[in-house]
């Protein structure tokens, strides 16, 4: 698509990162036995095999809107943002509200309100940081390329675990931090390798 340049390094790079993650994803998938799996809760194997699923189809699709975006859009200078993100969230609407009703009479998802003010705090706060997040997702990929912002995208991985480390004192076993650093270090190279490039 023209996109972005194929180099062996960046492959060897994206490979680093997907190892990494899948050291990491041991958490998830340690066995019966929870000797690895540190203090995070157990999961059957059909609840991992559907997140696993829903996980996969999530990053075909992101990838898929990542490179048509770049692909149309090329040049930060050619987007307002404020206006493409409205965009977004008009069409979320329109084509996802239907959604909740189904859901909700089905009982597969029940719909309510938040019940207490504090979870309203959360969901606005996650909301605002939501919305923080994917202006400078879009704003770094327009100035990058999608294949440093995607792997960089990955580094939640590792920053998602030391929250669950100051938030609620949950710890991980030394694979999971091993994965981590791969993923940490498969970034570092892969954004050297596309600035040395260009």
């Amino acid at each position: 698509m023209g996109v972005e340049m194929f180099t062996l390094k960046k492959f060897l790079g994206v490979i680093a990162s997907f190892a990494g993650i899948v050291l990491t994803s041991t958490v998830d998938i340690s066995g019966e036995s929870d000797e690895n799996r540190g203090s995070f809760p157990h999961k059957s194997p059909r609840q991992i095999s559907i997140g696993d699923a829903l996980a996969l189809l999530s990053a075909v699709l992101y990838g898929v809107y990542t490179i048509i975006m770049k692909r149309k859009v090329g040049d930060e200078a050619r987007v307002n943002m404020p206006l493409f993100f409205g965009f977004v969230g008009l069409f979320n609407t329109i084509f996802l509200i239907p959604g909740f009703p189904v859901l909700h009479y089905t009982g597969v998802e029940p719909f309510k309100l938040p019940p207490t003010r504090r979870i309203w705090t959360i969901v606005l706060v996650n909301s605002a940081a939501s919305l923080v997040s994917d202006f400078c997702w879009a704003y770094a990929m327009l100035l990058t390329s999608p294949l440093v912002v995607t792997v960089g995208l990955s580094l939640t991985i590792p920053l998602s675990l030391i929250g669950q480390m100051i938030l609620n004192g949950q710890t991980s076993s030394g694979l999971y931090w091993l994965g981590a650093g791969i993923v940490f270090l498969s970034f570092l190279f892969i954004n050297y390798e596309s600035t040395h490039r260009e």
